[in-house]
């Protein structure tokens, strides 16, 4: 199979924002050909009914959820209808990343399987936000031995290093625990980091530093640590069968 590029752009009430998404994606040069996929997750306002409109303005695909997924099934639920051997990354429909940065990471492709993302502006978010993304990547960090800068930002996969594994967790805890479970699965899977850029928001505040998303999101990390290491035993059980 030729190189190519799957790029999800899923969203949530993301009217405003999604074509502005779209423009910035079809605005760079890449060196690979790529295809985009807009998936909308039962949004309550008008975000399906804009995708139909940019559809007509860029050669994009349409799905919608049959309900409410959150943000990581959205994107799971989307492998199996693409090739094994296409490399992914998602970006999100708000528009925050600025998508020039993609280059950085299809310069990595030829080094790795996935590339994560860090921030080069990390200044741009709020001080709490900062603080919550940090002791976030932490935890992780000790529970999983994971050297990483940062997992919740822009990446760059083939879709086979994860098509096929399933997770508990919700949130952004879905991520290391997908990383882990592929790991396990794969050990010789080659991870790299790469730098990204983003805006900012123009509007709302995180929930990432209040006590009850503090508190929820401990409980998912938690959860998805506990179904990693069932799947460690699963993995080691087959090891030594072979």
């Amino acid at each position: 199979m030729a190189e190519h590029l799957t790029l999800i752009v899923p969203c949530f009430n993301e009217e405003a924002n999604v074509r502005g998404t779209v423009q910035a994606i079809y605005a760079e040069r890449l060196p690979i050909p790529f295809t985009v996929l807009l998936v909308d997750d039962r949004s309550t306002d008008h975000t399906f009914e804009v995708m139909h409109e940019v559809a007509r303005e860029f050669p994009v695909t349409i799905h919608q959820n049959p309900k409410n997924l959150g943000l990581g099934r959205t994107v799971m639920s989307k492998y199996e209808v693409i090739d094994p051997e296409s490399w992914v990354s998602v970006i999100p429909g708000d528009n925050e990343i600025d998508f020039r940065s993609i280059h950085n990471f299809l310069a990595a492709r030829d080094r790795y399987d996935i590339v994560l993302g860090y921030l080069q502006n990390p200044v741009i978010r709020p001080f709490a936000r900062r603080i919550a993304s940090r002791a976030f990547t932490r935890l992780n960090a000790v529970l999983y031995g994971f050297p990483y800068k940062y997992f919740n930002g822009l990446k760059l996969y083939r879709c086979r290093a994860f098509r096929g594994i399933d997770v508990v967790s919700g949130g952004h805890a879905y991520i290391p625990e997908l990383l882990a479970k592929a790991v396990l699965r794969d050990p010789t899977l080659r991870v790299g980091e790469a730098q990204y850029i983003i805006r900012g928001r123009s509007g709302g505040t995180s929930s990432a530093f209040r006590p009850k998303g503090v508190q929820r999101a401990l409980g998912e990390v938690l959860k998805g640590y506990r179904s990693v290491n069932q799947y460690r035993d699963v993995v080691i059980k087959e090891h030594g069968a072979d």
